[in-house]
């Protein structure tokens, strides 16, 4: 079985290409080929990391532990690390499950996969500091299979100057299907999400990308080749929507004391932590907050629904019947064009300057819906499956 991620991919890019003008002759062929889905309700946040959790284990971000991308809370630190280590989700794996029944297992650029019981195993991870983490491959190579990522690079070189990271990954995956051969294969595609953020999810440069990505898997389903069919999945973790308008609630939560000051007047850390992730900003109490404190955090959020970037606020009991994070005080849910930041400085809301794309709402929130495709044995060709869930 070989599983493939789309980073991003709304469904209705699939289903209706040629309402975008997309051309993805691989994946039309997929759906009319099997099974597959109008939309997959995520989880929440519909961000990457807890939701590649969700899709190795089948339970939502209270269940697995993973709950954002972030494995920091602390807002003023220059480069946060990322959930990147497997050790933290809490529930057994596809991979688990496949190792324990002696199947052998292979997985490229998966996040929340370092460290992870995979026999064959390249995992998303880079030094947090690195301006690009796509071509940072010393920390790949430091956390992948021994030897595994040296063998691979021999394969890639060539390519490394002008490749996308979609085809680095897709290259890499099929060596190690034709050389060591695993019973179930671990694929993340991620061009489509970096473009969708930068220039917007409908974007021709966005929009060029999943061609690209849709080319890749063409190039995988023509080269592998095994007596016995190969079952393959197609899947995402979230949809996209574009956003017009930057939102940075720590300079309103600064300006009520929630933060310090060091000795040379920079921010740190004092009694809240914080994780921007888009469409959504979720808010910790570090130590017992209080009345004071409290009172200073409600006139903050007030002060920011007011300015009308907030559509919801997302409480401890929303959050629990999401299943998502039980640390979290609330979550701020974005309005439609706006999207989150981690800025301190500067007005509360500006033009955006740097994406044009963003997740990480409210997964009923239209545009946000994940996709499914599955193909294989027993898979009756051209089944719809209607609306599902991501979860069990």
């Amino acid at each position: 079985m070989i599983v493939l991620s789309a980073d991003g991919m709304r469904p209705d890019l699939y289903r209706s290409p040629e309402e975008f003008g997309l051309k993805v002759s691989n994946l039309r062929q997929l759906v009319e080929a099997g099974a597959s889905a109008d939309a997959v309700e995520s989880i929440y946040p519909t961000t990457t990391y807890p939701a590649h959790a969700t899709l190795v284990t089948g339970v939502p971000p209270r269940g697995h532990g993973i709950y954002s991308h972030l494995a920091s809370l602390d807002p003023t630190a220059k480069a946060r690390p990322w959930h990147w280590f497997a050790r933290a989700i809490r529930v057994p794996t596809l991979w688990d499950v496949a190792q324990a029944g002696g199947r052998k297992v292979a997985a490229v650029g998966w996040p929340v996969s370092a460290g992870a019981r995979i026999d064959f195993n390249i995992p998303e991870i880079w030094d947090a500091a690195a301006p690009d983490p796509h071509r940072d491959f010393q920390t790949a190579a430091r956390h992948s299979t021994p030897g595994l990522f040296e063998e691979v690079l021999k394969i890639l070189r060539p390519s490394l100057p002008s490749a996308s990271p979609d085809e680095l990954r897709a290259r890499a995956a099929l060596h190690i299907w034709v050389r060591h051969r695993p019973d179930l294969l671990f694929v993340h595609f991620v061009h489509y999400d970096q473009t969708a953020h930068h220039f917007g999810p409908l974007s021709k440069q966005a929009l060029r990308a999943l061609e690209k990505m849709d080319e890749e898997i063409g190039r995988l389903r023509d080269q592998v080749t095994e007596e016995a069919p190969v079952d393959w999945i197609v899947l995402s973790d979230h949809g996209f929507l574009p956003v017009e308008k930057e939102v940075a609630p720590l300079v309103s939560l600064d300006a009520e004391g929630l933060f310090g000051r060091n000795a040379d007047g920079s921010i740190c850390l004092k009694r809240l932590g914080a994780v921007h992730a888009g469409g959504s900003f979720a808010l910790y109490w570090l130590e017992e907050p209080t009345a004071d404190a409290r009172r200073s955090l409600d006139r903050a959020v007030r002060q920011l629904r007011d300015t009308g970037a907030i559509a919801h606020v997302v409480d401890r009991a929303r959050l629990e019947s999401l299943e998502s994070d039980p640390d979290a005080e609330l979550m701020l849910d974005a309005a439609p064009g706006y999207y989150f930041s981690d800025r301190f400085d500067g007005p509360v809301i500006r033009e955006t300057v740097k994406d044009r794309g963003t997740h990480g709402h409210l997964p009923s929130r239209p545009g946000l819906e994940a996709s499914f495709i599955a193909v294989g044995n027993g898979i009756a060709p051209g089944k719809k499956l209607g609306r599902i869930r991501g979860t069990g």
